[in-house]
């Protein structure tokens, strides 16, 4: 029959095999340099941060074989400073530990580890909430330059396992949900989200969340969603008993065992911390919650290390949500529905807590942040991807824009250069501006105009993202800056 030859569809086919190729080399890229970034320089601060005092001091107590009982108060975890979370994060910075020393390698190598999954794992992760492989890749560099994922990434403490573990349990619920070796993925699920539990109990909502898409993308019958989440659960105890080995290996009891779960429940209700540094989950969202882990200052400048999200990437996620929100439920798109849905689970419970809080409590919530926008940016561009010309021009133009106005081209301010600060930011803005024209140009000559134009700009918007991270990076790696550059980065108050 004419037509049926493979000759004849290769044409159409080998287009698409060039795109797919193009995004996956793009994408390697993009978690070849997030590993970069967060391998880069760990040991520059030799000395503890923030709450690495607490897991990097266990990790090494743990290695000492310093669990046993003792003291009064025998049920507590020998010399153990952080009994108010589970063992398997201080396990994992353990065995840092055991491979590169008791220094920052070994406490930090394990978080950057972490990190640097959880970037790879928001691809695939986008391809099972339906979105395709241009806008999976666009989530992954809205995650890869969140600044809160960066810095979290490279400091010893348990935020970031959560977030991978987190990440690890949607997706095996995802694959469950539509795989024919679907029991496979349940185990996985339930071990995922064992970890992600045994790490901090708030682990515990990425359990919910799958739970949810189980039983609303599963194959039909409520017996079958049943049998899924009670092996699901299962597993979750398992894991979460099996994490506190070494404590019972160290000749704890069980019953000193409870007795330590009813404290962590109390430490919870009870805890109290410093105003300066905690805040009200209702203002994570708007990214007003930032916390200086380290401060440093002299008369040449400010060396300092700050926890907050990247501010495009997180207020958009505010007009994504409520975007997708409202065209879910206009349209009874279930699909759609997930990308807020998953979002709501995972941060919303957090408005109920009266505990002291933590803006970095996000970071398990950023990278479906990140594929939320991604969703939205779709939306609004429509489905039909724009030339890779005017989306590969914007997304450089508008970095260099943001980048060079706010200051981070400006290399004469944070480090000799033979030029002008004023100069080379002038040059990088000039030149974004240039390519961001260009890329306009090309979008309007594109055969489909509008969609060509709306693809572009939202890939100006990602671009722009990306800029704002290059901009505040010293502050994430932890590399000292003049003064005039804090004043200009930190343009918000509460960031101060």
């Amino acid at each position: 029959m004419k037509g049926s030859s493979p000759l004849s569809v290769a044409p159409t086919a080998e287009p698409l095999r060039r795109r797919l190729r193009a995004i996956y080399l793009l994408f390697a890229l993009v978690v070849i340099v997030s590993a970069g970034v967060r391998f880069a320089d760990l040991g520059r601060y030799h000395d503890r941060i923030w709450d690495e005092h607490y897991y990097a001091h266990d990790a090494v107590a743990l290695l000492r074989g310093e669990f046993a009982p003792r003291g009064p108060q025998r049920w507590r975890p020998g010399v153990a400073i952080g009994d108010a979370h589970p063992e398997l994060g201080v396990e994992l910075i353990a065995a840092g530990v055991a491979v590169f020393g008791d220094g920052p390698w070994g406490w930090r190598l394990p978080s950057a580890i972490a990190g640097t999954l959880l970037i790879a794992l928001v691809f695939p992760l986008a391809r099972r909430l339906s979105l395709s492989p241009e806008w999976a890749l666009a989530a992954t560099v809205l995650a890869a330059t969140d600044s809160l994922l960066i810095v979290q990434s490279r400091l010893a403490m348990l935020d970031v396992f959560v977030a991978l573990w987190s990440a690890a349990c949607i997706y095996c619920a995802l694959r469950a949900a539509e795989s024919t070796a679907r029991w496979r993925w349940v185990v996985l699920c339930g071990l995922a989200g064992g970890a992600a539990t045994a790490t901090k109990w708030s682990g515990g909502l990425a359990v919910i969340a799958a739970l949810l898409l189980l039983a609303l993308i599963g194959r039909p019958g409520w017996r079958r969603v049943a049998q899924q989440a009670a092996v699901v659960a299962g597993i979750v105890v398992t894991v979460y008993v099996a994490a506190y080995a070494p404590y019972f290996i160290a000749g704890h009891t069980v019953s000193q065992w409870l007795r330590l779960q009813r404290y962590m429940v109390a430490h919870d209700w009870r805890s109290r911390g410093t105003p300066s540094s905690t805040s009200r989950p209702l203002t994570w969202p708007f990214d007003v919650g930032a916390i200086w882990y380290r401060w440093g200052e002299s008369s040449a400048g400010v060396g300092a290390i700050i926890a907050f999200g990247n501010p495009l990437l997180w207020w958009s996620a505010i007009a994504a949500f409520v975007a997708l929100a409202g065209r879910s439920l206009k349209s009874r798109d279930l699909r759609l529905g997930l990308f807020p849905l998953l979002v709501a689970v995972l941060y919303l419970p957090w408005l109920a807590t009266a505990r002291p809080s933590y803006i970095f409590y996000m970071t398990p919530v950023v990278p479906f942040l990140a594929i939320l926008v991604a969703a939205g940016l779709r939306a609004a561009a429509g489905r039909r991807p724009a030339p890779c010309a005017p989306q590969a021009l914007a997304f450089a133009g508008l970095a260099l824009v943001v980048a060079g106005a706010l200051g981070v081209a400006g290399i004469g301010e944070t480090a000799a250069a033979p030029l002008p600060a004023a100069l080379v930011r002038g040059g990088a803005v000039a030149a974004g501006l240039a390519l961001a024209a260009a890329a306009a140009t090309l979008a309007y000559r594109a055969r489909h105009r509008r969609p060509a134009l709306r693809a572009t700009v939202a890939w100006g918007w990602i671009g722009a993202t990306a800029g704002m991270t290059l901009v505040w990076l010293p502050f994430l790696l932890g590399y000292p800056v003049l003064w005039q550059y804090y004043e200009r980065v930190t343009f918000l108050p509460p960031w101060k």
